[in-house]
């Protein structure tokens, strides 16, 4: 038995995808791009206006060319993704931190802190950090391609899930899409390997406009993957329901499913739904709810039926700080993450506001949350060995197990906590009432000043240095 089938049965996914054929066939899905009509009509597929209409065969015969598993090639070590793989990244691209009591906007200064707290991560697979948000004076090639250099040039770990900066593009998206692959293949030295695999989101409901589709253009022309991500609202742009959601995201996603493989069959892809809920009360997004944890459970159960990887979860909260709201929240969805194990997981630490906000804070304290739900979820080890009976009968009754230095056996089984506080209430008093979030906060600092970038060669220095910010063309 599934995991996921503790909340969603097998017959409960025959029947949301026998409503999202119904959807793909009669509703259709809006593709807002004249090329992309005329590859579903080269194919056969009906399509009137800009509304495409699939059918079951057309989606089967897209699943079929869809790896199960792949590699994502770096230098910085390879990135295998797949049978539960559980790919971790960090918060992304915030657009503003939580700074001991003040929100305010994300600065270079900070984002530089943030890549550093990523890159020295025990628990985070990957690098991806925000784009600059102070970009006066940089050059066009600067604002696209500056994202992809500094991970590039200073990051210790792979970095596949990046792509380039075409929020202000005036030039070709998919050309600005498949430069920025270029420029990794020629850092990497490689052009015949998957380098990367890009985010692309759908405009809910059912519907992909354009540059979306020139994005997913540009990274196929480079053979590159991708991974397709829906958030929805419900009551806003979706249903009111959990299952209404779900059936109707998943007809957004094996659209574009079918569309990437008629482009370029065998492309490696991800199926991501990491839709929550709408507080009414506020018209806002909402992460940290029990239904956004269910999402992951569905998510799984719907990727597990049609063979193929997906992105869900993270330790996500609505919190503003980091608070008992963060904590609760946070413990929540990345219980039901380790639980569901998602080939990827993006937003990992740090987050808060519902993806807005970074806490770098939160993102040792969401280290923890992760190490405690793993540990959990490894479960009891019985064997004849871990019983130890040789200690319980050497000890006796009213004995003591402590002698030497600590056991092997302990280190393995006990998890010990880095941040949390577990000391005597009366001694914890005495030294002066150190709170979690100052503790934290000093072990931020610590972690951002033990970063050390990684040797490069002096050709990829060169290659790097015309999409570097000059103040970090040197060091960060």
């Amino acid at each position: 038995m599934k995991k996921y089938e503790q909340f969603i049965a097998k017959e409960d996914i025959e029947l949301i995808h026998e409503n999202t054929i119904r959807i793909l066939e009669n509703v259709g899905v809006k593709f807002e791009h004249e090329e992309a009509l005329e590859i579903f009509r080269k194919h056969g597929i009906r399509v009137e206006g800009d509304v495409v209409y699939m059918g079951e065969k057309d989606v089967r015969t897209a699943l079929s060319t869809v790896p199960e598993t792949f590699t994502l090639y770096s230098g910085r070590g390879t990135v295998e993704v797949g049978d539960g793989s559980m790919v971790k990244l960090p918060v992304g691209c915030p657009a503003f931190i939580e700074d001991h009591g003040n929100i305010r906007k994300i600065l270079n200064k900070d984002i530089i802190d943030l890549f550093k707290l990523i890159d020295t991560s025990p628990l985070l697979d990957c690098n991806h950090v925000n784009f600059f948000t102070e970009s006066e004076g940089f050059s066009d090639d600067v604002k696209r391609y500056s994202y992809l250099a500094l991970l590039m040039k200073y990051s210790n770990k792979p970095f596949p899930f990046a792509i380039p900066d075409t929020s202000a593009e005036k030039g070709s998206l998919r050309e600005a899409m498949a430069g920025g692959i270029r420029l990794m293949k020629r850092f990497e030295g490689v052009e015949d390997k998957c380098l990367a695999s890009v985010g692309i989101n759908p405009l809910s409901p059912l519907c992909y406009d354009h540059a979306p589709i020139e994005r997913i253009i540009g990274t196929c022309d480079e053979n590159q993957g991708i991974w397709l991500a829906s958030c929805v609202m419900p009551v806003l742009t979706a249903p009111p329901s959990v299952a209404s959601i779900l059936t109707m995201v998943n007809a957004e996603i094996l659209a574009g499913f079918v569309f990437t493989q008629l482009l370029k069959p065998g492309t490696p892809m991800i199926y991501a739904n990491v839709s929550g809920s709408t507080d009414l009360r506020t018209i806002q997004l909402s992460m940290g709810n029990p239904e956004a944890a269910l999402m992951i459970y569905g998510t799984a159960a719907l990727a597990d039926y049609y063979r193929v990887p997906f992105r869900a979860g993270g330790a996500i909260s609505d919190a503003k700080d980091l608070d008992f709201q963060a904590g609760m929240e946070s413990m929540m969805m990345a219980e039901a993450t380790v639980e569901a194990k998602p080939d990827m997981i993006l937003h990992s630490t740090g987050c808060l506001g519902t993806y807005n906000i970074v806490s770098f804070e939160k993102m040792l304290m969401d280290e923890e949350i992760f190490a405690y739900a793993e540990r959990i979820h490894r479960g009891i080890d019985v064997t004849e060995k871990k019983i130890c009976f040789k200690d319980i009968e050497k000890t006796g009754p009213r004995g003591n197990f402590l002698s030497g230095r600590t056991p092997k056996m302990y280190r393995e089984e006990f998890y010990l906590t880095q941040y949390l506080n577990k000391a005597d209430a009366n001694d914890w008093q005495n030294k002066g009432r150190v709170g979690l979030k100052e503790n934290a906060g000093q072990k931020v600092q610590e972690r951002i000043e033990a970063y050390q970038a990684p040797e490069i060669t002096k050709e990829q220095e060169e290659l790097l240095k015309p999409y570097l910010p000059e103040a970090y063309r040197d060091q960060i």
